[in-house]
This record gives C-alpha cells, sequence and structure tokens, in this order.
C-alpha cells in the first residue's frame, strides 16, 4: 500500500455529490485541519470524480449513492478495482439503504443515511481514521516487515545485483548490501556472461509471450545450473539472461556450448552469448558485465561465431575514457524518431575531445561500437525488420570497425547511422499506422459514447490501463482524460458555433449526458460559461 497523505501528513478527503448544498454540509460541518484531515477535492457528478482521480488520489471518499448518468455504486466498483486502499462511504437515503448494503462486497467501508449528522459524520470519520492508521502500523511492524522481506530475498538479490552490474549502485550503500547478499563472504572472482535466444517467430509475439518463452529459458539454464553455487542465473530488463560466475572453475566458453547445443536442440532456438573479462575484484563486475554487452552485439552478427570473449575477439582496448552517455540516449532518439537533421548536428562533435581535437582511434573505435549497435537495438526495440532495412543500403556495421583511422571511422559511422534514420524515417511514413494511432482515431470515433474511459479503450485494444496511461503521458504529453476532454470540448465549440443546439443536448452528443458536469468542464477549457461564449461568436 502506498502512503498515500500529503506532505503535512494530513488524510485526504474528496466529495462526491451532484447536490452542492450537500457538498457545502460536509466542507462546513466539521473542523477536518483538526481531525487531521483535508478535503482536496469535490465533484458534482461520477464522472468528474473519475476524472479527479488521476491527479488526486484520496485517503476517504463520501459520495451519494443518487447520482445523474453514474450512481455512487458504480463509482465506487470502479474506484475499488483501481484504488483498492481508499475507503469509500456511500450516502444514502432510507429507501436505498437495503439495495445500497447488498453491494458491500464491491468494497465499501460504511454507509450513512441521509441526512447526514454532524455527530454521526465524525464518528464515521475518526473510525475510517483508526482503520487507516492500523493499517500503515501494520505495514511498519518489523515482523511482518521481515516476513515480506524474507519471501522476496531472491527478487531483491536479482534487483540488486541488476543495479550493481549497470553501475546504479552508490558506493557507500552498496558495502552493507554486499555484505547481505553474499552472507558468506563477497567473491574475490567474477565474470559475467549474457545469453540471449533468438528465432524468427519472436518477432510476432506480444509481450506476454516473449515473457512466457523468457522463463522457459530460465527455468532450463536454472536446471542445468542446479545446486551450483559458484554461479548466480536470472533475467535483465531486455530479455537477456546473465550468468555471473564467482570461481575461476567455471569453465565458461564450455558451458556456454553445452547450453547452446541443449536450448537449440529441445526448443529449436538461436542461442548467442556474450562473455567478458573475468576479473579478481569483485568491484569491476559492471565492467565485466559491459563487456558483455559488446561481446553479445558481436555475435548476432557473427552467425559462424555465436560465442563471442571480449579480450580475444573484439579490439577495443580498455579505457577510461567512455562515449558520454547522455549524447548516445540523444542520438538513439533521433534514430529512433527518424530526425535525420538533428543527428547530423550532433554526430561530429563526439568524435571530439574537450579542446574540439579528433579523439584518438581506439576511442573512436569503441565510440563507433557503441553508436552503431546502439542504433540496431533501437530498430531492433520498435519491431522493424532488420533485414529489410539491410535491403535498403544500411548494409552491415562490422566492416566499419575494421577502419584504422579515427577520422575513417567517423565518416563511415555517420554514413551508416545516417542511412539507417532515413530508412527508419522512411518505414514510419509507408507503415499503415501504429498502435497509438489506431487508438486515437477509435477515440475520435467513439468520443460521443458515456461508457468511454481509458478502461474500455485498453480492454478494446488488449492493452494495460496503467501502461496505455502511461504511453499518452509520454508520447503525448497528456493523460487520457485531459485528451477525450479536449477532443469533447473542441467539438463542443464547433456545435455551439454551428447549430441551435440546447446546452444538454450538445452535452450528449460529445458523449457527457451529465449537463452540469458539462458545463464546468466546458468553463475549465475555455475560461467562459456557455451562455458568455455563445455572446461573443
Amino acid at each position: 500500500m502506498e502512503r498515500q497523505n500529503d506532505a503535512n501528513g494530513k488524510l485526504k478527503v474528496m466529495i462526491v455529490d451532484d447536490e452542492e448544498l450537500s457538498r457545502k454540509f460536509f466542507i462546513s460541518s466539521l473542523d477536518w485541519e483538526d481531525m487531521g484531515l483535508e478535503i482536496t477535492a469535490e465533484s458534482a457528478s461520477g464522472l468528474e470524480a473519475l476524472t479527479l482521480l488521476e491527479e488526486h488520489t484520496p485517503d476517504i471518499i463520501f459520495t451519494d449513492i443518487k447520482m445523474p448518468y453514474m450512481d455512487g455504486l458504480e463509482l465506487a466498483r470502479l474506484i475499488a478495482d483501481k484504488f483498492p486502499h481508499i475507503k469509500i462511504v456511500i450516502l444514502t437515503a432510507f429507501k436505498d439503504f437495503d439495495y445500497a448494503q447488498q453491494s458491500i462486497h464491491i468494497g465499501v467501508s460504511h454507509f450513512l443515511l441521509k441526512p447526514v449528522s454532524r455527530p454521526e459524520l465524525e464518528a464515521t470519520v475518526l473510525k475510517l481514521k483508526e482503520q487507516i492508521a492500523d493499517e500503515r502500523r501494520q505495514w511498519s511492524e518489523l515482523g511482518y516487515l521481515k516476513k515480506i522481506l524474507l519471501d522476496n530475498y531472491s527478487f531483491l538479490r536479482e534487483k540488486f545485483l541488476l543495479e550493481l552490474l549497470e553501475d546504479q549502485m552508490p558506493a557507500p550503500a552498496s558495502q552493507s548490501q554486499l555484505s547481505y547478499y553474499f552472507p558468506q563472504g563477497v567473491p574475490s572472482y567474477i565474470q559475467a556472461t549474457l545469453l540471449e535466444a533468438f528465432s524468427p517467430r519472436f518477432l510476432g509475439l506480444s509481450e506476454e509471450e516473449r515473457l512466457l518463452q523468457d522463463m522457459k529459458n530460465l527455468e532450463f539454464v536454472k536446471n542445468c545450473l542446479k545446486n551450483d553455487s559458484r554461479i548466480d542465473v536470472f533475467a535483465d530488463r531486455r530479455h537477456r539472461l546473465i550468468l555471473l560466475s564467482y570461481s575461476p572453475l567455471v569453465k565458461m566458453v564450455t558451458l556456454c556450448e553445452q547450453l547452446q547445443c541443449s536450448i537449440h536442440q529441445i526448443a529449436g532456438l538461436d542461442i548467442y552469448f556474450g562473455i567478458g573479462t573475468a576479473y579478481e575484484e569483485f568491484r569491476k563486475i559492471s565492467l565485466s558485465y559491459q563487456e558483455a554487452l559488446e561481446s553479445l552485439k558481436f555475435s548476432r552478427y557473427m552467425p559462424s561465431q555465436p560465442i563471442t570473449i571480449y579480450q580475444n575477439d573484439i579490439h577495443v582496448q580498455n579505457s577510461k575514457w567512455q562515449p558520454r552517455q547522455d549524447a548516445i540516449e540523444d542520438v538513439k532518439f533521433y534514430i529512433k524518431a527518424g530526425l535525420s537533421e538533428e543527428l547530423n548536428q550532433i554526430l561530429p562533435s563526439l568524435f571530439l575531445d574537450s579542446n574540439e581535437n579528433m579523439i584518438n582511434a581506439d576511442q573512436a573505435r569503441l565510440l563507433s561500437m557503441t553508436l552503431l549497435s546502439a542504433a540496431v537495438n533501437v530498430v531492433n526495440d520498435i519491431g522493424i525488420d532488420l533485414q529489410e532495412l539491410f535491403e535498403q543500403g544500411t548494409g552491415s556495421f562490422l566492416s566499419i570497425l575494421s577502419e584504422s583511422t579515427g577520422n575513417d571511422l567517423r565518416c563511415q559511422t555517420i554514413d551508416y547511422l545516417n542511412k539507417l534514420t532515413l530508412s527508419i524515417a522512411s518505414y514510419r511514413t509507408n507503415k499503415s499506422k501504429s498502435v497509438l494511432w489506431d487508438i486515437l482515431q477509435y477515440i475520435q470515433k467513439e468520443m460521443k459514447n458515456p461508457e468511454l474511459s481509458l478502461t474500455a479503450v485498453a480492454e478494446q485494444f488488449h492493452m494495460n490501463d496503467s501502461y496505455l496511461s502511461r504511453t499518452f503521458k509520454k508520447e503525448l504529453g497528456f493523460s487520457f482524460s485531459k485528451y477525450l476532454n479536449r477532443l469533447r470540448m473542441e467539438q463542443a465549440i464547433q456545435l455551439i458555433a454551428s447549430t441551435d443546439m440546447k446546452a444538454y443536448q450538445i452535452a450528449e452528443a460529445v458523449g457527457i449526458p451529465d449537463a452540469y458536469y458539462f458545463s464546468n468542464c466546458f468553463k475549465k477549457y475555455t475560461g467562459k460559461s456557455i451562455r458568455d461564449y455563445k455572446k461573443g461568436l
């Protein structure tokens, strides 16, 4: 359970009632601040309340049972599905009380009969406040927390190792954690190896199907290495298996050959391995992992040598010099977006040092390898067939890395990335429609449907609603509800300007059957009431 109270420690309350007098009664009837609560939002309808929930997440919601279009029980059901920690109090008349009580299974915490008395309201608030405090105390109890920690130890250990591998762990914090996750002592030897499975059929798999395949691969490798405490095996965030060896007695190449043969024979998968350097210092775990990553990139594009060892096969010297990670991320973004002009503005400067001089050949080779492999990974991530792009002239980048001078490496790398970026831009232009584009078209088509919601759209496109919400904010810069509201308000403006329809008719025409809520939305969007807006036409 997340801690929902705000920075000043007050619990947050939302009032949902279509009667303004009823809302004012709640606001004025108690000294909320003195009781350690704060009314942070009020709403005149269930629809508006759902919209506010995207920006406000209260601890307690008081909602009337009788409201236009969406009653309090339907609102409670929707809230309980997504925010089960919220305490919901239903306000109901006596004649509806039995009906309301039958729906207690949907997560309603309490019922209050209208008209609500101040003493009864205060008693309910205090009871809920105590209940929330008890729940939070339970989470803070040491014994309970220890049980959770024990149940999740393996997961937490893998998360810790991933942070070490990706060099995201602050040094002071990691020392005590090393002792915790290696109770028998921190190893004095480390070697990282990456395993990646590939099959043409992977291109058509959904995320769930791909995760299931990853779990099969992980389970198989773990079974092969069971009871071997010298090796840790777990998955990273990009469908790769990580093998961490803590002993020089583990012959990694031999082990990889055995796994490759077994997995291919059983599952028919092509397996690629990237083996990092073995170090006699555990703190170099991140370096060995980065080397394994570079080795794996070579394995993908050298079918005759699917097991690549860093020092033997990749002729880039170890160096304290590293490409600027922020610049690499910019390059990846420009390539992914097909922005060739922006790409060309940044690429040449990456091959210059702080004095605007050309970096040496070894540094240029490392930079080229990083840029080229990152670019190909971008192509893989967005689901484009590499061969389709290669046929358009991008070609393989392995020959580029054999160039002898830094300037040749720069020219060849820039040329390759330009071709790749232009190919992606062309691919995007000619591609039918992205999923997001389909979703936007669907919303525009169905916006008149009052049942249209984030959850409904997510179900229509077989997506998780939280993922869809994040996608909207990431790609469009605003939430689903704001996008839908904007479409509806723009349509309403057109109808006001071109028809003699009444306000309630326009509200229904744009998918908002609650005229009061529609009026509020319109005023917030335009800054004017519907009447004032008409006068200005």
